[in-house]
């Protein structure tokens, strides 16, 4: 029958769309699924020549998450559509099993991916979560190794699978906390289109979204599907901009036990005590270098300089310490805070193509391609220096002092002073980074006979990412600038006017740090430079697979698959010459070059034992086994065996034991490291807050982590009465991971230092006076992770009749620990619902999760609740209300306690069918209807953990939908 031109035009439409693609992912060979993805039983085979019917499944494939032996749980199209969302990375993170660690709330002043959406399973860090795009492993896209989910198109989406287990034997290393696979709708058919946009009630936080995506066959042998979308996201602006972070909530030492209080103090209304913007006189010093007298009777001490330069007296508050004190003058301009933005804009495209095309009965061949592109900005952090350990003391000799001050100085015998300064006047630094991601798959699959199946696929995967920085203070320059004398008439540097010649700096210009913008547009861009990281990753992987039946049991046939896969990931960097050597002060990029070879091979089988016996409505057993070889860690095997056991029709019990592995991965291995400087309290000098210098980043000495993972569970499918509507699934997760890779946390380390962990104490560098000036945390195999708990899913339909139908969901998880284990013991996080700067997150004890869709003829209301209880600030720190609270103690605090949440979403649809193969939707979302603040608690942005908790408060969007064809 002749197509009709409605129908012309939507495949007119659909081909434009992959043409798109095509043309935006040049020198990308397409490709087939993995060997790993068809490494299980026919029956769930990934779409080929079996059938169109046939979809890429995850786990086992055997199954939804009500029949798989591994829980799986499944997020559908319909989830994003219902609650307005377009990015398959955010709905994920609502999800009670993640931890939501990263995001563009969660940038604060640090470069790399900006804004990426990275996918942190049970808490145990993104590397450990294992992201494939119907079965295939995606080319990682981070310099942790993991894979951003802005760069998968949501528009294509079938459903997106979590399998909560533990799957290194079906699909590789990476899949310790589990796999997370993006089902693509390979059948899909029509043109669909989306366009919608929002801002929140404060005028700020503005986004914009727009997609097309269709299919269409071309034959009755040949399917081609496509899609582009396009997001961009305006941020938010600095602290300043909520309530909630303008308190300035921070973290206030304060001497043990002082006034009958603790040791910190969690706080608002705290200003810096030993920085201001045009400078701060903290000590004074002789000619021989000693202080003069004390900090009540220091002549200089507490004179600041204005924004023109002249002297004046600084406010002081009350519980002066080293870097913070509570009240007194600067609200609004603490360097700690202020200039973070606590959202990061950004801009994403993605696109997507395949083709699945029938040779004949029996071979199929298929092809991806994709490209994505995300860009991000972020702030870096405002120079700050509290010690003089940056600038250097400012000598008498030094020109720029003003008159009044010299006075002083030689009245007092002063030889130099300690400025202590948040240059607000030069600016934050600031960091734009590209990240384009190419990637094709070819494979064919063949059927052998009724029941075996082979296949074989190459896939090619690049990254290419980018990073410039700008208006970074050169530390160098920055103290040779800062050290003026007068020569000849002229202010110069100190380095061109000694008598050496060694050290001279024809470009040096002299920084006057009094005031604010006092110094020359010269000065400016001697003491400022621009960052620049180039990294390309790439990936190669091949594997074949043969799978089929090899004999029958009464049960039913057993079923077999083994296969070999090969991976080589290689990584080449380069950066600027300064940041190679860190010498910014902040966002320093760095050289890399590195790779790693895997050769694999694997088995599966899966064997029905009982089909509605005497002993059993169903026992199924399942195990596969991996042997991979790496070239940088050598070899490891890893195993599987599950069971699935129904003792009647409608209650399934299931279980899986599994040994599960993660080798590091290039970037860890020959990944960047970056410094940048952060607040820190030292426990060996009594709890002095100091700023020094962090490094953090990559490890060539790392080895293999490995992980015994169980989980057992059951599944109440009731077949009469009421509850025939419902869905029930309960099931309880143990991992336990032996070597763990990660970062500890500079705080941790410090800590643990402490404590009598010696091991970490060389990662921390100490000065003459025994203050802290740089903490190594960078990647280490730090002994052992542990977690575990509860993964509980309901599921209700119930008819209203007239008045239409309900549909509900609830997703929980609770989590009994998550765990790091040291030399010195274990530190249990679960419960920890804050997050301090250079220490690792926690997850809350449990979290709710709860969708209710009304639907009544066309209109569809939506309500999203999410339930966040009370939790701890940190693990480290001991409240008034925990067991051996003494105010006296270092680590005590006034309130360790972080307040409930509960956030209420709405969305409205409404469905509009012409009649003639076109449907309209339009909806309205409101997001936080109740407007709740996050808690006011000290984080990496100053004001909260707003990852975890909603930064931006009432928020809208409107948008609109259409399908034609199909």
């Amino acid at each position: 029958m002749r197509p009709s031109a409605q129908t012309m035009r939507t495949r007119v439409s659909i081909l434009a769309i992959i043409g798109t693609t095509m043309a935006l992912s040049p020198n990308v060979a397409p490709a087939q699924d993995s060997a790993a993805a068809q490494s299980e039983p026919e029956e769930a085979a990934p779409q080929a020549a079996v059938s169109a019917n046939d979809i890429v499944v995850t786990g086992t494939r055997l199954g939804s998450n009500f029949s798989a032996p591994t829980p799986v749980t499944s997020i559908s199209a319909e989830r994003l559509d219902a609650l307005g969302i377009n990015n398959a990375g955010e709905a994920l993170n609502q999800l009670p099993s993640f931890r939501a660690s990263s995001g563009p709330a969660a940038q604060t002043n640090q470069g790399g991916n900006i804004g990426a959406r990275l996918l942190d399973l049970r808490g145990l860090d993104p590397q450990r979560t294992l992201v494939l795009v119907d079965g295939k492993r995606f080319v990682p896209s981070t310099t942790q190794g993991s894979v951003d989910t802005n760069l998968i198109p949501s528009s294509l989406l079938r459903t997106v699978d979590v399998v909560t287990g533990g799957a290194s034997a079906a699909y590789g290393s990476d899949a310790v906390a589990g796999v997370v696979n993006f089902v693509l709708d390979r059948r899909k058919e029509g043109l669909d289109g989306e366009f919608s946009a929002g801002i929140s009630q404060r005028g700020d936080d503005g986004n914009v979204f727009a997609s097309l995506s269709g299919g269409t066959s071309l034959t009755d042998r040949i399917h081609v599907i496509g899609a582009v979308e396009y997001e961009k996201l305006a941020g938010m602006g600095d602290c300043t901009t909520r309530s909630w972070c303008n308190s300035q909530t921070l973290i206030l030492g304060n001497t043990p036990g002082a006034g009958g209080l603790p040791a910190n103090l969690i706080i608002g209304g705290v200003n810096t005590s030993t920085m201001a913007p045009g400078g701060l006189i903290n000590r004074s010093y002789d000619a021989a270098g000693q202080v003069i007298g004390t900090t009540a009777t220091d002549p200089l001490r507490g004179t600041k300089f204005l924004a023109d330069g002249t002297p004046g007296q600084f406010q002081y508050g009350e519980l002066v310490g080293p870097l913070f004190m509570l009240g007194g003058e600067g609200q609004g301009r603490n360097g700690f805070i202020s200039a973070l933005q606590l959202k990061v804009p950004l801009e994403r495209v993605s696109s997507y193509g395949a083709l699945t095309a029938e040779l004949s009965d029996d071979v199929t061949l298929t092809a991806d391609v994709s490209y994505g592109r995300v860009k991000g900005t972020v702030n870096g952090a405002i120079f700050r220096d509290f010690n003089g350990s940056l600038m250097g003391r400012i000598t008498r000799d030094n020109p720029f002092i003003p008159e009044a001050v010299a006075d002083v100085m030689d009245a007092n015998g002063v030889d130099s002073f300690v400025l202590g300064k948040a240059a607000f006047d030069l600016g934050p630094g600031r960091a734009t980074s590209t990240t384009e991601t190419y990637r094709g798959v070819l494979g064919l699959e063949a059927r052998l006979s009724d029941t075996w199946t082979a296949s074989a696929f190459y896939q090619y995967g690049r990254t290419n990412f980018t990073q410039r920085a700008t208006n970074l203070v050169n530390l160098a320059n920055l103290r040779k600038a800062t050290d003026a004398v007068e020569s000849g008439g002229q202010i110069v540097c100190r380095v061109n006017a000694d008598s050496s010649t060694a050290n001279d700096d024809p470009a040096c210009v002299p920084f006057n740090p009094f005031g604010e913008g006092q110094y020359s547009q010269a000065a400016a861009g001697y003491i400022t430079g621009d960052g620049l990281q180039r990294t390309v990753n790439e990936q190669h992987v091949a594997g074949v697979d043969l799978r089929g039946d090899v004999f029958e049991l009464p049960a039913g046939a057993v079923t077999v698959a083994v296969g070999a896969e090969y991976r080589r990931d290689t990584v080449d960097g380069t950066a600027d010459a300064i940041s190679a050597a860190n010498g910014f002060y902040s966002l320093n990029g760095s050289a890399l070059k590195g790779g790693v070879t895997v050769k694999e091979v694997f088995g599966e089988v899966a064997v029905p034992l009982l089909r509605e016996s005497a002993v059993g409505y169903a026992l199924d057993l399942n195990g596969a086994v991996r042997r991979t070889n790496y070239s940088t860690t050598g070899s490891v095997t890893t195993w599987k065996a599950g069971v699935v056991y129904e003792p009647i029709d409608g209650i399934r019990l299931r279980g899986t034991r599994s040994r599960d592995i993660r080798a590091p991965n290039i970037f860890e291995l020959f990944g960047p490291q970056t410094r940048r400087s952060i607040g820190l309290s030292d426990p060996l000098n009594g709890g002095l807050q100091t700023n020094p210098f962090v490094v953090t980043g990559s490890n060539a000495d790392l080895s293999v982590e490995k992980a015994d993972s169980w989980t057992l569970g059951a599944v109440i499918t009731p077949r009469a009465g009421f509850l025939q509507r419902m869905r029930l699934s309960v099931d309880y997760y143990s991992i336990k991971v032996a070597g763990a890779i990660g970062a500890l946390g500079a705080q941790t380390l410090v800590n643990r230092c402490a404590q009598g962990a010696t091991s970490f104490c060389s990662q921390i560098t100490r000065d003459a006076d025994n203050q802290i000036v740089e903490v190594r945390d960078v990647i280490l195999n730090s002994n052992a992770l542990k977690t575990s708990g509860f993964d509980i899913e309901m599921q209700y339909r119930q008819p209203l009749g007239s008045l239409g139908d309900l549909n509900a969901q609830l997703i929980a998880n609770i989590t009994q620990e998550l765990t790091t284990v040291d030399s010195l013991g274990a530190v249990d996080r679960a419960g920890q619902t804050g997050v301090r700067t250079g220490t690792i997150p926690g997850v809350p004890d449990y979290v709710l999760d709860g969708v209710v869709t009304w639907t009544k003829g066309k209109f569809q209301l939506t309500g999203h609740g999410r339930y966040i209880p009370s939790g701890i600030y940190w693990t480290n720190f001991i409240g008034p209300d925990q067991e051996g609270y003494s105010p006296t103690l270092p680590n005590s605090v006034d309130n360790n306690k972080v307040p409930a949440r509960f956030y209420l979403d709405l969305t409205a649809r409404l469905n509009i069918d012409t009649g003639n193969g076109q449907t309209f939707q339009l909806f309205a979302t409101m997001n936080n209807v109740l407007d709740r603040d996050p808690p006011a608690i000290p984080g990496p942005s100053g004001g909260t953990n707003q990852i975890l908790f909603d930064p931006v408060g009432r928020a809208f969007k409107v948008g609109a939908r259409f399908h034609f064809g199909g």
